[in-house]
């Protein structure tokens, strides 16, 4: 398993333009889930060097006992992210993320099932380099998150602080010649330490999931927007390897404050 995950690595590389779609978060121990999500993403400044993404997302996923998708709530994330571009190889961006996240646990006294809400503040930064190959755009992508977690009342949660770092690998082919058709399949690991509230000790740093993505992006040539569907199989690393697949769906504005002129 270990040797699959790192041959995916080395031959499946990442993207953007800075980055087109919204990827569905992790959403734990499920069967299926679904991912909704609209953003604004706009250039800063006339060199196009620089740019701003802001989305908002709806995560929804099944029962334990079923595969319906769109069961139950799931979360609530409130994105914000700056991408500045060094030079034509590498990137960099800095992110604010706030979520909501519903946790589910069945009441056996009472056969019925309560829901808790968790709240995440999550800060990250990633370093990307992208080249081509042909009609291929390969990028790979660090990122390193800080996140902090609190229950509904402001309480620090069994993990309140969990640093984690993702190794993402993309690749982006252009359909046609307008660049109005694209095709991004990807590959990521993620590994994290975690402390705990009662002991104040950190977890050893290690393993936790991949994430495998396929997606397709449309920019209709008179609209400034694009639309990408696409899957995505989030293999979680337990007593055994558990699987989740997720449909996704998102919309992103492009340029709303540029003139016509700029866009």
């Amino acid at each position: 398993m270990k040797n699959y995950f790192l041959t995916l690595l080395i031959f499946i590389s990442t993207t953007s333009s800075f980055f087109a779609q919204l990827s569905p978060p992790g959403l734990g121990d499920t069967n299926t889930a679904s991912w909704f999500a609209v953003g604004v993403r706009q250039d800063l400044g006339n060199s196009k060097k620089m740019e701003s993404l802001t989305y908002l997302g709806l995560g929804i996923k099944s029962n334990d006992d079923n595969d319906n998708f769109i069961e139950k709530p799931a979360i609530i994330v409130l994105n914000q992210e700056f991408y500045h571009r060094l030079n034509s190889h590498f990137n960099i961006s800095y992110a604010a993320s706030y979520r909501r996240q519903l946790q589910y646990s069945l009441d056996e006294y009472f056969n019925d099932q309560k829901s808790e809400t968790e709240q995440e503040l999550r800060l990250y930064g990633r370093l990307a380099y992208s080249t081509e190959i042909g009609k291929v755009k390969l990028t790979q992508t660090i990122r390193q998150e800080f996140r902090k977690f609190i229950d509904e009342k402001g309480h620090n949660a069994d993990e309140p602080f969990q640093l984690r770092s993702r190794f993402k690998s993309q690749a982006a082919y252009e359909l046609d010649q307008k660049n109005q058709h694209t095709i991004m399949a990807g590959a990521e690991v993620l590994f994290s330490t975690a402390k705990n509230n009662a002991t104040k000790d950190w977890s050893k740093f290690g393993y936790q999931e991949s994430r495998f993505t396929l997606f397709y992006t449309y920019r209709p040539q008179k609209i400034p927007i694009a639309i990408s569907i696409g899957y995505m199989n989030n293999l979680i690393q337990k007593n055994k390897t558990h699987s989740v697949h997720y449909a996704s769906l998102d919309l992103v504005w492009e340029n709303p404050f540029s003139s016509p002129s700029k866009k």
